[in-house]
């Protein structure tokens, strides 16, 4: 299993994204396809999707979008994220499509665009991430996070 495959069956695990319901439809060369199942856990004060719930799928398209890019001995860490909304969201399928911009020694970068059910473009994200490299093979630290019962 490379390194992509291997992130991306550990990814389901997370419990961050398992609070927000992401799941991950498609992470490869040409992109990545998330989507989160909004529900009554997701909404704000106002009745619409929590602004964080919609820049956290940014985020995750974006970083998806990298995965494919990266080392084996390589992760990636958010750096900066620039969120633009455009329209509030009641409920339904939030999709998050990101795609790869570039990559240097350090730095990576990548953008997303939102859209809920019906297709419409509710947000625009854009993200930079810090390139780590280890002296390991990434599935060897996650080994050490599934060993604390983190995944």
């Amino acid at each position: 299993m490379n390194i992509r495959e291997y992130i991306r069956s550990k990814i389901g695990g997370v419990p961050y994204f398992q609070t927000i319901s992401l799941q991950i439809e498609m992470m490869d060369e040409r992109g990545s396809l998330l989507r989160i199942s909004s529900t009554r856990k997701h909404m704000n004060l106002w009745g619409t999707v929590h602004g964080g719930v919609i820049a956290s799928l940014a985020d995750a398209a974006c970083s998806a979008s990298i995965f494919p890019f990266l080392n084996d001995n390589e992760m990636i860490m958010t750096a900066g994220l620039q969120i633009h909304y455009f329209m509030p969201v009641k409920s339904g399928n939030l999709l998050g499509k990101g795609r790869f911009i570039r990559r240097g020694r350090r730095l990576a970068h990548a953008e997303a665009e939102l859209f809920d059910e019906s297709n419409q473009l509710i947000a625009k994200g854009s993200a930079s991430f810090v390139i780590k490299k280890g002296n390991e093979d990434v599935r060897a630290v996650i080994r050490k996070h599934d060993d604390e019962s983190l995944f």
